[in-house]
């Protein structure tokens, strides 16, 4: 079954928050990650578990096709984020960014990472997918880092 399969079975009903760098490792095909995150784009269109982000990670993701300068790559980036059905993107509100400062003041966390976390706690996410070593845990929320899912 491997890493990955174990987690999404585990994670079977749950609510996953995808952060910015698996994204971009899924977009963009990346020869390392790629063959990681790709089972887990699969789970959420298949409805196994629901993918939830927030409005800071599709902006975060669309640096990389804005520089492109190409219409066609901005357009399809921001139709993969509006799929109907695919993704749950979030809005950031008032409770978000408090939470987030809570937590950049009592774990040390960059305040995208820290608005990521409290975004994902705000929406009841079992989970956050990440490749980012600076996000920690808080509360519920089980981080799983990119890494830990290769052998």
């Amino acid at each position: 079954m491997g890493k990955v399969g174990a987690l999404l079975a585990r994670l079977a009903g749950e609510r996953v928050y995808i952060d910015s760098n698996i994204f971009v490792y899924f977009l963009e095909r990346h020869p390392l990650f790629f063959p990681v995150v790709a089972p887990v784009f699969a789970a959420i269109q298949g409805g196994s578990i629901t993918g939830l982000t927030g409005d800071a990670v599709v902006a975060e993701v669309m640096v990389g096709p804005y520089k492109s300068g190409s219409p066609a790559v901005i357009a399809d980036v921001k139709s993969f984020f509006h799929t109907a059905g695919q993704f749950i993107v979030l809005r950031h509100g008032p409770d978000e960014f408090d939470l987030a400062a809570q937590l950049r003041a009592s774990h040390g966390m960059k305040f995208a990472d820290a608005l990521h976390v409290a975004t994902a706690s705000r929406a009841a996410c079992r989970a956050m997918l990440t490749n980012d070593d600076g996000i920690r845990p808080a509360g519920a929320i089980e981080i799983v880092g990119l890494r830990q899912l290769m052998a």
